[in-house]
């Protein structure tokens, strides 16, 4: 098999189960019969097909511990980050491998999550009835393997940095999708979790960038969730860099993650429309932030104007200009004005239905050439703090190296990288260091990044020199200035919706 094939079928496994991950949060959120639970169980049996006809061996078997996905044995880190709630309930079932079969219809899917999610069939999968409820409910398709028990190999045996770093996601995508749930049915949020699971982080990682690069591999995004806490994380690392204290950053933190709780009020067929949004459409989406503020305002619980603010006021510019219309004069306060900032990066930086990703250094240059859209001081300390190349960016370097930002060097155009091959793709020698600090000597020359990467292409940087004072002076935002990289962001959709 060619390299080429096994990346096929590599990622037509993870689509799979980003698909699988995405019906099962559906299901949580609506009942079984719901149109957008059949819609997601459709793309989930259409996924499972293709990769069957592309050779994936079949069944296609997923293994699961306590946090995470697996396939083959290796963990798949992006389908898990927003699966706490299907791997807790797989945990409490015992549940150690799921095998699909190719065949599986979502009629029959539907019934294999009533078996998974719902509380009153927890007992269900217990040894000596398993098969019997896999015979009531007509499921053929799929099987069950449950844990051995005192077998080490089914649950974590130790804890490191990552495995952290992924729970903290995790808590953080749940507690999200928990309060989108609950704004749905009009019912009361819980934002006292969301502020205690802001703590934790925190708590747990000083530097949230680790949390950061985790954030890269994260596509699945019902309800914003993944969007939200992406921009959360941008927001307390930019406020923890001007200093901020742990009450302020908790504060930060909490407002951000909520941001978008007003989506949650908006119609899926809306809010994941391929196309342009029709007027009415529009109309519809434009009303999210007061809806959001609307939600939080009606909470029994006394909130943090911020978080209130934050909800209002994220798509207006820093006069008041933008979206939704105040009845008065509005100034929006700093923490709304540094969530713009996140949050209109990480959208033009995502895919979304309707349009591709950008680059980072695509997206600064947007941003920096719409800059009376933004507060300017909050735009160039994210500038400075993410730097040019934020932590998770995937970049070649000008050996066809290839590379993961791992950590903020000295100067926001000079990251410390992680090498994942040697040049040209070439495996990595048992003897080569790890990590490289870009613009320091490399073999003989000055390491540089010659182009980034993203899931969809790969954009060229131009041929200049990052360090040339005519191109980066102290407002890194320069070098995306240069008329070598501002082709493709022209016509970049303003700022998503």
């Amino acid at each position: 098999m060619t390299t080429s094939q096994q990346d096929l079928r590599r990622a037509a496994v993870v689509a799979f189960v980003h698909d699988f991950v995405t019906a099962a949060i559906n299901r949580r959120l609506h009942s079984a019969q719901s149109r957008f639970v059949a819609e997601s169980l459709l793309v989930m049996v259409a996924a499972l097909r293709k990769a069957a006809s592309l050779g994936v061996e079949m069944p296609l078997q997923l293994q699961f511990s306590d946090d995470r996905i697996h396939y083959e044995g290796q963990a798949l880190d992006g389908p898990s980050l927003q699966a706490a709630s299907l791997l807790r309930a797989c945990s409490e079932r015992q549940i150690a491998m799921l095998s699909f079969h190719p065949t599986l219809g979502p009629d029959e899917a539907n019934r294999c999550f009533d078996l998974l999610l719902l509380p009153e069939n927890k007992e269900a999968l217990a040894r000596g009835q398993r098969d019997l409820a896999l015979q009531a409910l007509g499921i053929r398709n799929l099987r069950i393997a449950l844990r051995s028990p005192g077998d080490p190999t089914d649950r974590r045996t130790s804890v490191d940095p990552r495995s952290e770093a992924l729970h903290k996601y995790q808590d953080l995508a749940l507690s999200l999708q928990q309060n989108h749930a609950l704004a749905q049915r009009d019912q009361e949020l819980h934002v006292d979790e969301v502020e205690h699971v802001v703590l934790n982080t925190l708590t747990q990682f000083e530097e949230p960038s680790t949390l950061l690069s985790l954030a890269t591999q994260d596509d699945v995004d019902r309800f914003t969730v993944g969007h939200s806490v992406r921009v959360a994380l941008l927001a307390l690392q930019v406020a923890r860099a001007t200093g901020a204290t742990r009450e302020q950053l908790v504060s930060v933190g909490t407002a951000a993650l909520m941001h978008d709780i007003g989506k949650s009020k908006v119609p899926q067929e809306i809010l994941w429309k391929r196309s342009r949004l029709s007027a009415e459409e529009w109309h519809w989406m434009a009303q999210h932030p007061r809806l959001g503020a609307q939600i939080l305002l009606e909470q029994h619980e006394t909130l943090e104007p911020s978080t209130i603010g934050a909800a209002f006021c994220h798509h207006m510019g820093p006069t008041g200009c933008g979206y939704p219309q105040p009845a008065m004069p509005l100034m929006p306060c700093g923490t709304s004005r540094l969530i713009r900032v996140c949050d209109v990066f990480e959208a033009l930086t995502s895919v979304r239905p309707y349009k591709r990703a950008l680059t980072p250094i695509e997206a600064y240059a947007v941003m920096f050439r719409n800059e009376q859209d933004f507060d300017p001081r909050w735009l160039r300390q994210f500038a400075t703090t993410l730097g040019l190349f934020p932590t998770g960016t995937r970049v070649l370097l000008d050996d066809g190296a290839s590379a993961l930002v791992i950590r903020q060097g000295a100067t926001p155009h000079r990251p410390v990288v992680r090498l994942l091959t040697g040049p040209e793709g070439s495996d990595l020698c048992p003897d080569q260091p790890d990590e490289v600090d870009i613009g320091q000597e490399r073999e003989g020359k000055k390491a540089r990044i010659a182009a980034v990467s993203t899931h969809e292409r790969c954009l060229v940087l131009p041929d200049f020199d990052l360090a040339d004072p005519e191109i980066l002076t102290a407002d890194p935002h320069h070098a995306c200035l240069s008329t070598a990289l501002a082709t493709d962001v022209q016509n970049a959709q303003r700022f998503g919706r």
